[in-house]
């Protein structure tokens, strides 16, 4: 047994501690070994998912705080009570005889005052006198409203006042009302100095109601017009674009009726979280339709489905503050916004949904939406944003997605179109959590003339967008890019930009662009990168200045042309990863984890030796050393 075996010492605590710093030496370089085989820094993941907002693990917007069982069953409610209003007031001047002016109908623990058709408009002083039980006058001046009210087409209200006006909508946890236009006009006009105010109210708490859990007052039109002047409106809707606040709803968007077994209409929800407290209550003012007439003819839904766009609006001077969806817009041609302010929606700021046209919108700002400041789905195209201001908002400042509703065959034959020709020009987006700009797909797309600062990327071009215009910006101080360009994008121009602060100033994947004309100063990683196929990609003419590696980075890519572009600002600085680049090469890998094993052998061995110099043999001693050495024959007892 050797010595050493003989000794039992455990190791000291310098050896254990010279062992645990092997070993993350060894991490270390495992690591660095790692990030060099994949690119990392190269790569970085984006959000995916639109619909996952808040729960994929990337920035995807602020997760919404309510109940969303409870809200999805209150959105089918309120569809189901809007088709059945719409069903019973097409056919009810004519099936119930000399009924004349406002009237109610009753849908399952809900009320609702129908105003019809007539010449002149509604006014305050009308509600007064056809719901005075329902619109009460409060001690400050402001009106209260305990009940639905539907504006059907010919009919026009208006909530206009020069000196001042405070409607509360009813919202509170038995039960919340709306006001909806069913084709006919709204007209919401104070002055610069004395708007109109139009907001919930839990009459619980005798304040606005912010708790979208149980359903909350909400404005919406459905077809007809709306103007809007002078105006604020605040802590509205829930859940849906259609009842998230204020909603202007093209053609029968009304949603999905429910029909009896013989083949009528009839209202199966109230649009309340309990018993309401108006049905069965007496009500002054306008009559209450016979319960025979709660079941609406068969046939008398108006068809459903796209058609030439029947709604118009326009906001002047209009604040929108913590509704669920800002302004939500579908189906509807020629509306103008100007000088509007959105503040502190739920979920997006401005939406234009489906099918919404020739639209402008001009110094409106979105600050602080839970998700998109500004917001053009799919199908809606001809948005012009000129002067807008999107910031802090939890995803996007804007985002426009001009692809195909479908992309083959569809049970509904939809279309495979893209769409676009829409635009941002002189405009202000700054500090959102993940994109500034982001284009998807479409075509004849542009940002121009625009200051695009403290996002976690500039401007986004990605799936599959063509014709796409990026020039005259000025991007600062991005987190990751200032302008990506990526998956199938084609014959796009960037160009004249001037870009500043960002890792990496143009960032090209796998799609086709012309980079010219732009400056890019202080880039701390690349001023360009290419990435994948960039065949159809020209870097030319271009300013590049910082410091990195290397200027324009595309050793991953193939086809593209780079030439003529201004390099004497570039200064070449060694990082993090072109160090580990240099370092570890295979054979240099192989080598320093052979000598680490052995470094890791030699300081985890224990024993008082050492850290000594000794003899190889030390623990063995010679053959000789065991005998009595060399001796007669005699003297063993052998014959001489």
């Amino acid at each position: 047994m050797s010595r050493h075996s003989q000794s039992g010492r455990s190791p000291g605590p310098r050896y254990v501690l010279l062992g645990t710093l092997a070993g993350i030496l060894a991490g270390v370089l495992a690591a660095a070994l790692i990030l060099v085989a994949t690119g990392v820094f190269h790569s970085p993941t984006s959000a995916f998912g639109r619909a996952e907002i808040a729960r994929n693990g990337n920035v995807q917007g602020v997760l919404y705080p309510g109940d969303p069982t409870r809200e999805t069953s209150l959105v089918n409610t309120e569809k189901a009570r809007l088709s059945y209003i719409r069903s019973v007031s097409a056919s009810a001047q004519w099936r119930v005889a000399g009924l004349q002016g406002p009237y109610r109908i009753t849908s399952g623990n809900s009320v609702t005052l129908v105003l019809p058709a007539r010449v002149q408009p509604y006014l305050v002083s009308d509600l007064l006198t056809f719901a005075p039980t329902t619109f009460v006058r409060q001690p400050d001046g402001g009106y209260l409203l305990s009940e639905n009210i539907a504006v059907l087409t010919g009919a026009t209200l208006s909530l206009t006042a020069t000196d001042g006006l405070t409607l509360r909508l009813r919202s509170d946890p038995s039960t919340f009302v709306s006001v909806i236009g069913l084709g006919g006009s709204v007209l919401v006009n104070g002055t610069a100095t004395a708007p109109v105010v139009i907001e919930s109210w839990n009459t619980r708490t005798g304040a606005v109601d912010t708790d979208t859990s149980d359903g909350r007052a909400y404005l919406r039109m459905i077809d007809g017009t709306v103007s809007v002047w002078h105006a604020r409106i605040a802590d509205l809707g829930f859940w849906s674009g259609e009842t998230g606040g204020f909603a202007l709803s093209g053609t029968d968007a009304s949603g999905t009726d429910t029909s009896g077994t013989d083949g009528s209409v009839t209202a199966d929800g109230s649009g309340t979280t309990g018993p309401g407290p108006l049905a069965g209550a007496p009500l002054a003012g306008a009559p209450v339709l016979p319960p025979a007439l709660l079941r609406a003819p068969a046939g008398a839904i108006s068809p459903s489905g796209p058609a030439a766009p029947t709604l118009s609006a326009g906001f002047q001077d209009v604040t929108i503050d913590g509704n669920a969806f800002g302004l939500f817009v579908t189906h509807a041609a020629g509306v103008t916004i100007t000088d509007t302010r959105i503040t502190n929606s739920l979920v997006d700021g401005l939406v234009f949904h489906r099918f919404v046209s020739d639209t402008t919108v001009t110094r409106t700002s979105a600050v602080n939406s839970g998700v998109d400041g500004f917001t053009v789905a799919r199908s809606s195209s001809g948005i012009m944003f000129d002067q807008i201001t999107a910031t802090n908002n939890g995803r996007n400042g804007v985002s426009i997605d001009g692809r195909s509703l479908a992309d083959g065959p569809s049970a509904i034959g939809t279309s495979v179109e893209s769409f676009g020709s829409s635009t941002v020009t002189r405009s202000t987006v700054e500090d959102n959590r993940r994109y500034g700009i982001e284009l998807s797909g479409g075509q004849a797309l542009g940002v121009y003339s625009s200051l695009i600062a403290r996002n976690d990327m500039g401007i986004v071009l990605d799936d599959g967008a063509s014709g796409v215009v990026v020039a005259g910006n000025t991007l600062k101080d991005q987190s990751r890019q200032s302008i990506a360009v990526r998956d199938r994008v084609t014959a796009t121009s960037v160009r004249n930009n001037s870009i500043s602060g960002s890792p990496t100033g143009v960032y090209v994947r796998n799609a086709g662009a012309s980079n010219t004309d732009n400056t890019i100063r202080a880039a701390s990683n690349h001023a360009v990168s290419l990435v994948g196929d960039v065949t159809s990609v020209r870097v030319v003419s271009n300013a590049l200045s910082g410091s990195g590696a290397v200027p324009v980075w595309d050793e991953t890519s193939t086809g593209a042309v780079v030439a003529g572009n201004n390099l004497t600002g570039w200064q070449r600085a060694t990082t993090a990863l072109t160090l580990a680049r240099s370092v570890f090469q295979p054979l240099t890998v192989v080598w320093l984890l052979l000598a680490l094993l052995l470094l890791v052998t030699a300081l985890t061995r224990s024993g008082p030796q050492f850290g000594t110099i000794r003899h190889p043999y030390a623990e063995r001693v010679p053959l000789t050393s065991l005998s009595r050495g060399i001796v007669s024959r005699e003297s063993v007892g052998g014959a001489p």
